[in-house]
C-alpha cells in the first residue's frame, strides 16, 4: 500500500474534509468538533499526496471503546485503506488497555462487509441513540 498510516487523531479541518467527501457534511455539529476530537482516545489518518482516510476511538480509555468516523475518500476506496484504519485502531486500543475490553461501532450499510470480514458481528443487543438539541 503506497499510503502513510499515522496514529493520531485527525484535525478538525481534516475531519471535516473527509466527512464532506463521503457525504457526512450534515451529520456533525461542527462547532463542537474540535472539543470532540480532543476527547478522542486515539486515532489514525492516512495520506498519500493528501489526506485520504481517517478514524478515531472514543471511550473511557480502560474498558469501553467505540470506533467512530472511519472514512475513506471515495477516490481511494476498495484498496484496503478502511481495513488498515480499523486494524490500526484496534491495535491502539489493545496497547492502551491490555486484557479484556469492549469495543463497539455503528456501521453504515456500505461498511458492513468490511467490519464482518474483520470479525465484527451484530449481537442480540439493540443499539439505541438520540441526538440532543437545544
Amino acid at each position: 500500500m503506497p499510503y502513510t498510516v499515522t496514529a493520531r487523531v485527525p484535525t478538525p479541518e481534516e475531519h471535516r474534509f473527509l466527512a464532506e467527501a463521503v457525504g457526512w457534511g450534515d451529520a456533525f455539529w461542527w462547532e463542537a468538533m474540535p472539543a470532540s476530537l480532543a476527547g478522542s482516545t486515539c486515532g489514525v489518518v492516512v495520506h498519500d499526496d493528501g489526506l485520504i482516510g481517517m478514524g478515531r476511538v472514543v471511550g473511557d480509555g480502560a474498558f469501553y471503546f467505540y470506533i467512530e468516523d472511519v472514512a475513506v475518500h471515495p477516490d481511494h476506496r476498495a484498496r484496503g485503506i478502511g481495513r488498515a484504519i480499523v486494524e490500526s485502531l484496534v491495535r491502539q486500543v489493545r496497547d492502551l488497555a491490555p486484557g479484556h475490553h469492549f469495543v463497539g461501532l455503528f456501521a453504515t450499510p456500505e461498511a458492513e462487509a468490511l467490519y464482518r470480514s474483520l470479525g465484527w458481528e451484530a449481537k442480540e443487543m439493540l443499539g439505541m441513540w438520540q441526538v440532543l438539541r437545544d
